[in-house]
């Protein structure tokens, strides 16, 4: 017969390895870190790698000594932002992707998992309604900005 003693031991038991369980497998971001630096996308057979330099207001964005844009950051908390042009870039430097994504709102950025140097996010552009998610990762290479 069980006792309520033994029950209770069973679901403490229960709760403690649940607990345990999480804080051994919980993914925490550290998202702070990979507000400002210097960081790298690595490209790939279709998109070229570019280099970010971030400080908490803006972005600047390399892909090639020709190809770059200028973007406002707005943080909607600690691990997400929105990345809008900057106001003045000259009109025929703005795509016709780029343009329909600023009118979408931006792009939306959802930090998901850091691991080191390297923040994994999902970047999600809105485009006449409908939501284009992209996911990549960030390598950090540099604090200073």
């Amino acid at each position: 017969m069980i006792t309520i003693k033994m029950m209770i031991k069973k679901i403490v038991c229960v709760v403690v390895l649940v607990m345990i369980s999480a804080i051994s497998f919980g993914q925490e971001l550290k998202c702070k870190k990979f507000k400002t630096g210097t960081f790298i996308i690595p490209g790939d057979s279709i998109v070229p790698q570019s280099t970010l330099k971030r400080n908490k207001t803006s972005q600047f964005e390399s892909i090639s000594a020709k190809v770059f844009m200028d973007l406002d950051i707005t943080w909607t908390d600690d691990c997400n932002y929105v990345l809008t042009i900057k106001e003045g870039t000259p009109e025929e430097d703005i795509s016709e992707v780029e343009k329909l994504i600023e009118e979408g709102g931006g792009l939306r950025i959802q930090m998901l998992k850091t691991v080191k140097d390297t923040m994994y996010f999902r970047a999600i552009a809105t485009i006449k309604g409908t939501d284009y998610p992209t996911d990549g990762k960030q390598i950090k290479i540099s604090k200073k900005y």
